[in-house]
């Protein structure tokens, strides 16, 4: 049903651009047919002008999100906006000088195209950074459900055999662990640093592991490496801390 919507929308989008564009060229037709003979060179450069605004309004309505790369609905409209005012400016513009010099035409039309992707490269500046940022708090919420879930997983684990000998130790040992990586920076938000995503991929490797070790047919024969990882672990967690602070 979605998708029927979906393809419903983009129709009647398509539909509507093509009425629209259909009866501005009608309009231009009629208002300046004349100029056919009287300003050929003119009539052209217009025809150029209309057709260049109406494919970047019929852009901007079809694909915003392609133009803008926004993720709210903010910059799509803007983007929408933006082609509107250059399709009447520029047309207006030709109607400025329709019996004015062509030279003075031509410059403040390409004046107007600057403007115009001078205003669109900003809003794509921003709205490609609006999209980065969020999908940096996508990555760091990932990782962070993620590493819960492990943690979660080995607490229970380790609880179920906890009146096992030698097991009591382990589980102070990982509660420390767990401590430590609550309250450490959420993995993912730290970004530019190589050796900082080493080390977060050598502790998720390293918990992995520590459900491996979890299963209960193997649990006891390898306290000593479980012992060994979650020491290891919680000392890669204070050096990416260190990592981090430099």
């Amino acid at each position: 049903m979605s998708n029927f919507n979906f393809s419903l929308a983009r129709s009647l989008k398509l539909l509507g651009v093509l009425v629209f564009g259909i009866a501005v060229i009608v309009i231009f037709i009629r208002l300046f047919s004349g100029l056919l003979f009287l300003a050929p060179v003119k009539l052209a450069f217009m025809s150029v002008v209309l057709l260049i605004g109406l494919s970047l309004f019929s852009a901007s309505v079809i694909f915003p999100r392609l133009l803008s790369r926004g993720t709210g609905i903010v910059y799509p409209i803007a983007t929408i906006t933006v082609s509107i005012m250059y399709l009447a400016l520029s047309n207006l513009i030709s109607v400025w000088f329709i019996v004015g010099s062509t030279v003075w035409y031509i410059g403040w039309e390409l004046l107007a195209l600057a403007a115009v992707i001078g205003v669109l490269s900003v809003l794509l500046f921003f709205s490609k950074r609006e999209s980065d940022n969020e999908y940096q708090v996508e990555l760091e919420q990932s990782n962070k459900t993620s590493i819960h879930m492990q943690l979660m997983y080995i607490e229970a684990s380790l609880t179920a055999e906890q009146h096992v000998e030698g097991i009591l130790p382990i589980i102070h040992s990982f509660k420390a662990l767990k401590e430590r990586i609550h309250a450490s920076t959420p993995f993912g938000r730290i970004t530019g640093n190589s050796a900082v995503l080493e080390l977060e991929n050598t502790i998720r490797s390293n918990l992995d592991y520590l459900q491996l070790y979890m299963r209960p047919n193997t649990l006891v024969k390898n306290r000593v490496d479980i012992q060994r990882l979650i020491d290891e672990t919680r000392a890669l967690i204070v050096n990416r801390e260190v990592l981090n602070v430099r």
